[in-house]
């Protein structure tokens, strides 16, 4: 039992009222417009019945010639079986619960007279077990209508709500909502993650880039450091070659001194035996000369090559104008002595004449040898038999020379011999101090030049040993600096960027894969919630079905309560069945059922429904709408049956003939006199 005493003040119709309220059904009878309805409604105000303060506006219920009205319910708040009170805060029996309302607007909630906030209030009646916001607590007029034109999936949400089984759908829809988060966090992770892998990626090349590029900057070091031990090693090599080339002129003027000595004692030795060596000097001056000439075409093809050709031809007709201008000139001496001079010092000027002549001769022949003789050097050594097979035609010449000199018995021809050996001698003397004062000009400063170029070599860093040609490192070189500067724009930071997306990449990663497994642990939740949601629902509707059926059966009737789409808790719904008598089961809707039909079919769901909401107290207002006495019979019986053996309260509000019947029954007749409503109960009245 919750509600002793009801008073009405102001309210509606109601001027002052004391409805005293029982356990078991109390049934509210009297005539359309006498206040019954009223009176279920001023619960609903005091209670705090959302459904009552959205569909009415509160100032409107104020008594048409007051400014303030006053609602109040006396709670029972005595021991129950277990000795306890339903809300022991309040040591008392009975607890005032009183709505105020103005016509101004203003509304508020009293407990035992003291103003108190509406949440007070609710978890006051949640101590009594009562839910003013459960809609089939208390069924207000029109509900079975308002609860046929609901859709299927609205009058299941309605049923968990009343039966308290939305948590089990909040869970499943908090669930389905939490997936949906992961879901959306999954895709901006996945887009963030594509976005980052294309950032990784630019970063990866540019840091293979970075790489590459710092491999090019040491390998330009080392380059650079290579061309200039490059420089030294090929300065290093020119001062052997002039340090060779100066100890060869050194024994070449020597060996010219050590000529010149013994020439000296031949020609003073000869000098009476002058004319009788002539001759055969001559002839072997010429074969010496042509075996040289021959050493010197040798070695001027060994440092021309093929590529040089043309500078070797030039060499030849060089060589042969000389050889034409010698034999010339030879031939003109020939011509002279046949005349025959007739003084000694003629002789001397003719053979002067040939020592000039031939001088000029060695020197175009040495100058165009020197000139290639620097760029022959490199190869002397893979054109060495080539020389050697010159130079023992030179020695054979000289040896017959000797053996010539040795079997001259005139003095004439050694004198000659002598004269002309002792005027080449002095020449090339000559030129062998120049040569040598040169290479030795040329060793200090190739030295000089040596010594800057280690000097900056070994800044660069150690001694490399390098087979390459200058050219060869320069040309790597310029194409090393060629990549270098399309590697200009490469950010130095590139390996840093690369490796903080690197990590931001795992992290994401990780955050991805974690998301991938919260959302199986939420989709595997949500179908266990799933689960438990549909075992709770059909539960609830296999006990609502047995007395719903056990209902329409008394009503002549059959039907059945079925949840549609049970896989999908969104798109699952409630539809009712129904075949009145002997009829096929069909579904509930006004073009197969007439309005008696209906409204018996839906009050007795409603009705089957209640049983399963655990409540102190429970309302309907003109449940019999649109049935037949018979019907409306069966009802009342069903209720009454529902209520026995409860503490439970019950009210039932009918215009009709009352058809209660039992021992627990509470009639209240509600009368309307000139605007005022008024209470009788009957009970009292037999009594």
């Amino acid at each position: 039992m919750l509600i002793r005493e009801v008073i009405l003040k102001n309210f509606m119709s109601y001027a002052y009222a004391r409805i005293p309220l029982r356990e078991g059904v109390n049934v509210v009878c009297g005539p359309n417009g006498a206040g019954k309805s009223s009176l279920l409604l001023g619960i609903c105000v005091a209670l705090g019945d959302t459904y009552t303060e959205r569909s009415k506006k509160l100032s409107d219920l104020i008594r048409w010639d007051q400014d303030t009205s006053e609602v109040s319910l006396m709670l029972d708040n005595g021991p129950r079986a277990d000795g306890q009170r339903p809300v022991p805060s309040f040591n008392m029996d009975e607890v005032r619960l009183t709505r105020n309302l103005r016509r101004d607007g203003k509304y508020w909630f009293e407990l035992n007279q003291k103003t108190v906030p509406k949440s007070e209030v609710v978890e006051l009646l949640a101590g009594f077990g009562f839910d003013p916001d459960n809609m089939l607590i208390i069924m207000h007029q029109n509900m079975p209508g308002q609860f046929a034109n609901l859709s299927p999936q609205e009058r299941l949400k309605m049923l968990e709500e009343a039966v308290g089984f939305n948590t089990f759908r909040r869970d499943v829809v908090e669930a389905k909502q939490k997936l949906s988060g992961i879901l959306s966090e999954e895709e901006s992770l996945n887009q963030l993650l594509d976005r980052a892998r294309e950032t990784l990626a630019y970063w990866r090349e540019q840091n293979e880039r970075l790489q590459e590029k710092r491999q090019l900057q040491t390998r330009m070091g080392f380059l650079q450091r290579e061309m200039a031990w490059s420089r030294v090693m090929a300065l290093e090599k020119a001062l052997q070659g002039l340090a060779q080339a100066l100890d060869e002129a050194d024994a070449e003027l020597y060996q010219a001194e050590e000529e010149m000595q013994r020439f000296s004692k031949v020609v003073v030795d000869s000098e009476e035996s002058l004319a009788k060596l002539r001759g055969d000097y001559s002839r072997l001056i010429e074969l010496r000369i042509e075996h040289e000439r021959a050493l010197g075409i040798c070695e001027y093809s060994i440092g021309a090559e093929k590529e040089r050709v043309a500078n070797l031809d030039r060499m030849l007709s060089s060589s042969g104008q000389h050889r034409r201008r010698f034999e010339l000139t030879a031939q003109t001496l020939r011509e002279r002595l046949k005349t025959g001079p007739t003084k000694l010092d003629d002789y001397f000027n003719l053979f002067n004449e040939m020592e000039r002549t031939q001088s000029e001769t060695y020197d175009a022949w040495d100058e165009e040898f020197e000139g290639q003789k620097e760029e022959t050097e490199a190869r002397l050594q893979s054109l060495a038999r080539q020389l050697s097979v010159a130079e023992k035609a030179v020695s054979t010449v000289t040896e017959e020379m000797e053996v010539l000199r040795v079997n001259i018995d005139s003095v004439n021809d050694q004198y000659v011999e002598g004269r002309i050996q002792l005027a080449l001698l002095r020449d090339r003397r000559g030129r062998l101090k120049r040569r040598i004062e040169e290479l030795k000009a040329d060793v200090d400063r190739t030295n000089g030049e040596r010594r800057d170029a280690e000097a900056e070599a070994l800044i660069r860093g150690p001694r490399v040993e390098t087979g390459r040609t200058a050219d060869d490192i320069l040309n790597e070189i310029r194409k090393t600096s060629g990549i270098l500067m399309g590697m200009a724009e490469v950010p130095e930071n590139a390996g840093e960027m690369y490796d903080s997306y690197g990590r931001t990449y795992k992290e994401i990663q990780e955050k991805v894969e974690q998301v991938r497994e919260n959302r199986r642990q939420v989709m595997i939740e949500i179908e266990e919630r799933t689960r438990k949601w549909g075992e709770v629902v059909h539960n609830l509707l296999d006990e609502v079905n047995a007395r719903y059926q056990s209902l329409l059966s008394r009503l002549q009737a059959n039907g059945e309560v079925r949840l549609l789409n049970s896989s999908d808790i969104e798109e699952a719904g409630l539809e009712i069945y129904v075949g009145f008598k002997g009829a096929q089961l069909s579904k509930l809707d006004p073009y197969t059922h007439s309005g008696g039909e209906r409204s018996t079919s839906i009050m007795a769901f409603l009705l089957a429904l209640q049983q399963n909401v655990l409540s102190p107290f429970r309302a309907v207002d003109e449940f019999d709408l649109h049935m037949d006495p018979k019907n409306k019979e069966v009802v009342s019986e069903f209720i009454v049956n529902t209520m026995e053996g409860t503490t439970d309260q019950y009210m039932a509000i009918t215009p009709s003939q009352v058809t209660f019947k039992g021992e627990d029954i509470h009639i209240i007749m509600v009368q309307k006199t000139e605007d005022t409503s008024t209470v009788r109960l009957v009970e009292e009245e037999k009594a």
